[in-house]
């Protein structure tokens, strides 16, 4: 309710400081993505954040029915006889946008975009636990698979946002005029995939790699190198639990400090 009359330049600001206090935790630089960089620490953006505590205290008022004037003046249904407008409240119309982005007409508008069994649920508990589903927002700790404390912690990190020393990553960012990986021959760009599955200068690290993967799980042995990529770069599988992730962190970090590329 307090961010509905912040300016934009405000709210940018405050964009800006999250990101930054993630950089922090992290020991990163300003290439990071900052979507992914949240992500992988388990916080919320500020926009999710502000969105989910508006449209929670909106939820509040609405679902107090001793709050007869606001009822009558911002609590309008539409017409039910539509099936796409049950649940869903009506806009109230003003000739200027001075009120636009104040917190009921914002939030009349937010409400209506939510899904039909959140906007017809009549108590406050099950209505919170199911925007924490929507908002992603969890009340325990975030597991955090990786850590951020050493040289090889980072240089990971880096690997994993695509702004690390690989010359595709770098080639991306403008600091090298070819793209192309000059530890083989292969005339190929040295992109992530490359690097972990594709360089011949690092196949027996590449073979011991694959080898402690499948000790870990058997699940591993499963996929096709672009799937493993994508599994050592940290998206995450159903099928394979939070323990193995940290067990194979440590033997994709031991891949990292032996091939040498990032010395």
């Amino acid at each position: 309710m307090f961010y509905c009359n912040a300016t934009q330049k405000n709210l940018r600001r405050m964009t800006r400081l999250i990101y930054q206090c993630a950089l922090i935790v992290v020991k990163g630089n300003r290439f990071l993505s900052e979507n992914k960089l949240l992500q992988e620490l388990g916080w919320n953006t500020f926009a999710q954040r502000t969105s989910y505590l508006s449209i929670t205290m909106f939820a509040k008022i609405k679902l107090n029915k001793n709050a007869k004037i606001i009822h009558e003046h911002f609590f309008q249904d539409l017409p039910a006889n539509i099936g796409r407008n049950i649940g869903k409240l009506k806009i109230l119309f003003s000739k200027k946008n001075k009120f636009y982005n104040s917190f009921y007409l914002k939030m009349i508008r937010l409400w209506n975009t939510l899904p039909l069994q959140i906007r017809l649920e009549q108590n406050y508990t099950d209505f919170i636990k199911h925007m924490h589903q929507k908002y992603n927002i969890h009340e325990y700790k975030h597991i955090n698979l990786y850590h951020y404390d050493t040289e090889i912690d980072n240089i990971y990190l880096k690997i994993r946002h695509q702004c690390s020393k690989l010359n595709a990553d770098q080639y991306k960012l403008h600091f090298v005029p070819d793209p192309k990986c000059t530890q083989c021959g292969k005339n190929k760009q040295e992109t992530n995939h490359h690097y972990f599955m594709d360089c011949n200068k690092y196949d027996q690290q590449r073979k011991l790699l694959k080898q402690n993967l499948t000790n870990i799980t058997k699940e591993f042995k499963k996929y096709n190198n672009r799937q493993l990529v994508q599994l050592i770069l940290g998206h995450k599988n159903d099928k394979i639990d939070n323990m193995a992730y940290k067990n194979a962190y440590q033997f994709i970090k031991l891949f990292i400090v032996t091939t040498g590329r990032f010395v």
